[in-house]
This record gives structure tokens, sequence and C-alpha cells, in this order.
């Protein structure tokens, strides 16, 4: 009788509890809110800082005649081909191989590590910067490439072994086209 009493007391007194009105939780609020203002400003900072970079770079590098892209790159040939005038277009497919190296001249990722890459212009995922850069180019041309961050891998990078806002340095060589 007294379990009875009990098990009854138990199931009266979960009844109870389990029948509370449960209080909704507040959403967190940020206070850190983006200035829109503030992004923009940061951004034009970061790409003066790093066209100065590049500038210094070319400077040193007198053996080469750097180009100023109207789509926010430098770029210089290191072979080019003075014979053909046909250049990728989209859709396009193309092989190419390229070396990564930072600003300083370090290598990050070799043009063995990366292999030959089959590219169809404009309808395959690859850094801005090149997808811009490939457009300039004819067959069996090599071109250096020195990108801005937004031009590489921007505020993500790459997850490996580029950083957020990192500038670029890519030797590109264009091997064929077959244009569609």
């Amino acid at each position: 009788m007294l379990q009875k009493r009990i098990n009854l007391l138990l199931l009266v007194l979960f009844a109870v509890v389990s029948c509370k009105q449960v209080t909704p939780r507040r959403p967190v609020s940020h206070t850190g809110k983006i200035n829109m203002n503030e992004s923009i400003q940061f951004n034009k900072n970061l790409l003066n800082f790093e066209n100065e970079q590049f500038k210094q770079l070319m400077e040193v590098d007198s053996l080469q005649t750097y180009h100023q892209s109207n789509l926010g790159f430098w770029y210089a040939y290191l072979d080019q081909n003075e014979v053909d005038t046909y250049t990728p277009k989209t859709g396009d497919d193309v092989k190419l191989t390229y070396e990564v190296l930072s600003i300083e001249g370090d290598l990050i990722y070799s043009k063995e590590e990366i292999g030959v890459l089959d590219y169809l212009v404009d309808q395959q995922e690859l850094i801005q910067g090149l997808q811009e850069g490939i457009k300039l180019m004819k067959k069996n041309e090599k071109v250096l490439f020195l990108l801005p961050s937004q031009k590489a891998y921007a505020f993500h990078g790459d997850e490996k072994k580029i950083g957020p806002n990192t500038p670029l340095i890519i030797k590109m060589e264009l091997l064929s086209i077959k244009n569609h």
C-alpha cells in the first residue's frame, strides 16, 4: 500500500513538472555588427598594400616587362607566342600547368603537385585571377601572374597552405587549346 502511494505521488509529481510551461530562449544578440563602410575601407587598404608589394617586386625584377590588366592583376610573359593569335574563349578546353608562390617567392604548390589541368574555360572552378588570366594567353605561352588576394583565395584561403588575404604569384603555361 505504501508502495502504491509513493508511485501515485511520483506520477502526480511527474505530471505537474512535465506540464510546466517551457520558456523560450531568447536569441543571442551580437553587438559586433559589420559596418559596410569599414569593410569597404579594409578591402581598399588591403588592395593598396598588396599593389605596393607588387610594385616593389616589379622594380626588383627588371628582367620582365609587367602589364597591368584592367581586371585587377599584373602579368608578365616568360615565353611569348608571337605566331598564334587565338586566345581561349568560354567553353574552350585547355590544358595547362601552373605553380603557386608566395609574394616572397617561396614555392607553395609545385606544378608537379598540381599536375596537368584540363579546364573548360569559365565552366569549371578555378580561382578568379587564373580564369581571367587564361583568356590573355596563347598556346605554348608561359605567363607570370601577380594576383592580389581578392583575385586568388580572398578572405578564406584554400584551407591548406594558403592563408586568408594572401596575394600570390602564379607561373602558368598554356599547353593546348581546343576551341568549340
